[in-house]
């Protein structure tokens, strides 16, 4: 059975008729239900991954705002999701000066809302006020006297209050009558941990995009081949511009029509969200294997068909390991991707041609030359020798590739 990771923890927060209205996300690295952070750029950037491409927001918020903490560097990262449904916490630990003031403005400019953690209003802490959509008061660290100032003063600028560390129901109903607008607390609902498949994309990889994208004139077409070169990498971005944050009317499944509409400021912001987490490895090994079967479909669709038309050949072969990478049945992971009824047919039942030339690589890679269907390759121009040919191109392609690869990362100013 494959094996389940916390990838984070959610905490509900509660109106006045005690509806849930938002939920904050926390950082979980283990099943303790503690935070154990050591690292906040780290521990933030994680659990925007997990929420948005590891898991989908809408299956951990539904339609509900999700309050994140937000680091200063993280502040000063574009990201890639819909800014709608987020509220940027800001924690109580981030120094109070002109260049915190500027990451406000600007991420009020841009449509988020702002919630202030642990807020005690000081002298210092005021200018805060101005870029406040919320406040977070901690009910066991202001006396009653504090808390009914705080309030009423909150109140006053338009600011709606949260209640939070409310762990009794005399606490709550005193925060009601106070007028607060929202509640938290272990009182009313714990966090829990939500469960799921964690998939490590290469470092090697994500660092590399990582350079290419800050070149002064990138090509579209090296940041695809990139991306092309990793499956993990090249899952999330489907499952991403799939999601239901970019509405599109219909399902997308190439790399290329992928990257076109989500366009290279997108992907940039996407990856740079990546390089702030700390990533894994996965075995050179496997990506080899996957990259030999996505270029072996490829090269035998084009025998008969525009390369152009030859994009879902290749996500086929690509995707078709994704249960070895994340030691889950394909079809549990198919099922956390938007993919037409067609491409996920060829790569559950192999029908369909995507299905058959995947079907037929397979025969291929594992020596199983007497089940390859080779009257209905002849139809497609293709033979026991133009095939050999089109395998030895695919291996010399992904040798190149693999040590392209490695001379880049070496050469790059950041460490992987």
């Amino acid at each position: 059975m494959a094996q389940m990771h916390p990838l984070l923890a959610r905490q509900p927060i509660f109106d006045r008729n005690m509806g849930v209205v938002a939920y904050e996300l926390l950082y979980r690295a283990s099943l303790d239900n503690h935070a154990a952070v050591t690292d906040g750029n780290t521990a933030s950037t994680q659990v925007l991954l997990n929420a948005f491409t590891e898991l989908s927001v809408e299956k951990v918020v539904g339609q509900h705002r999700a309050f994140i903490n937000f680091t200063g560097d993280l502040m000063d990262a574009r990201l890639p999701f819909d800014t709608s449904q987020l509220v940027v916490e800001v924690l109580e630990s981030e120094a109070i000066d002109s260049n915190l003031l500027h990451r406000l403005k600007t991420l009020r400019e841009n449509g988020f809302a702002i919630a202030l953690d642990d807020f005690e209003i000081t002298e210092e802490s005021e200018p805060l006020l101005a870029y406040a959509d919320i406040v977070k008061l901690d009910v066991l660290a202001l006396s009653e006297q504090q808390l009914v100032t705080h309030i009423q003063q909150l109140k006053n600028l338009g600011i709606q209050v949260l209640a939070e560390k409310i762990e009794t129901f005399e606490m709550l109903e005193q925060c009601k009558a106070m007028g607060c607008d929202m509640f938290q607390g272990y009182f009313l609902e714990r966090p829990a941990i939500i469960e799921g498949h964690r998939l490590n994309e290469s470092k090697q990889a994500v660092l590399q995009l990582l350079a290419k994208l800050n070149e002064a004139n990138v090509a579209f077409t090296d940041v695809e081949e990139i991306i092309s070169r990793d499956p993990v990498l090249s899952f999330k971005l489907l499952r991403l511009v799939n999601s239901a944050a970019f509405g599109l009317p219909r399902t997308i499944e190439s790399l290329r029509q992928a990257l076109t509409l989500l366009g290279l400021k997108i992907i940039k912001n996407w990856i740079g969200l990546l390089a702030m987490a700390k990533l894994g490895d996965k075995p050179a090994e496997l990506s080899a294997q996957a990259l030999t079967r996505a270029k072996l479909c490829e090269l035998m669709a084009a025998q008969t068909r525009p390369e152009s038309q030859c994009d879902t050949f290749f996500t086929a072969g690509l995707l078709s390991m994704l249960d070895a990478f994340m030691d889950s049945p394909l079809e549990s992971v198919l099922a956390e991707i938007q993919l037409s009824e067609e491409l996920k047919a060829a790569l559950l039942d192999y029908s369909g041609e995507e299905g058959n030339f995947l079907r037929t690589v397979i025969h291929y890679e594992h020596g199983e030359w007497n089940a390859i269907d080779w009257d209905y390759l002849k139809t497609k121009d293709l033979d026991p020798g133009s095939l050999s040919t089109l395998y030895l191109q695919t291996l010399c392609w992904v040798d190149e590739t693999q040590r392209a690869i490695q001379a880049e990362v070496q050469t790059l100013p950041i460490k992987p």
